[in-house]
């Protein structure tokens, strides 16, 4: 699995404009690698788990599903983890 490529292409997403996009655009911008798309989908079925939006302070469902995040996938960067983070409190709305 080229880890890095879904860091990368994670990061790089700027379309905040279009939050909704996120999954997709990342997704496109991965290999056609079953494995990489997979990975990418379980990442992003945690940053989206209700669990960690049923705060009624957004801060601390950020943080909830950060720590998540950094604890299901410990490899994944700060700077990624926040992109899923940023992309998941748009999905929860």
């Amino acid at each position: 699995m080229a880890k890095s490529d879904l860091i990368r292409a994670a990061i790089t997403f700027q379309k905040w404009e279009k939050p909704w996009s996120f999954d997709s655009v990342v997704l496109n911008q991965l290999s056609d690698n079953s494995e990489d798309r997979a990975v990418f989908m379980k990442i992003w079925a945690e940053a989206c788990r209700s669990e960690n939006w049923q705060q009624a302070d957004i801060s601390m469902c950020c943080d909830a599903c950060d720590s998540r995040l950094k604890h299901e996938f410990s490899w994944l960067p700060e700077e990624a983890r926040a992109q899923f983070v940023r992309a998941g409190s748009f999905q929860s709305k």
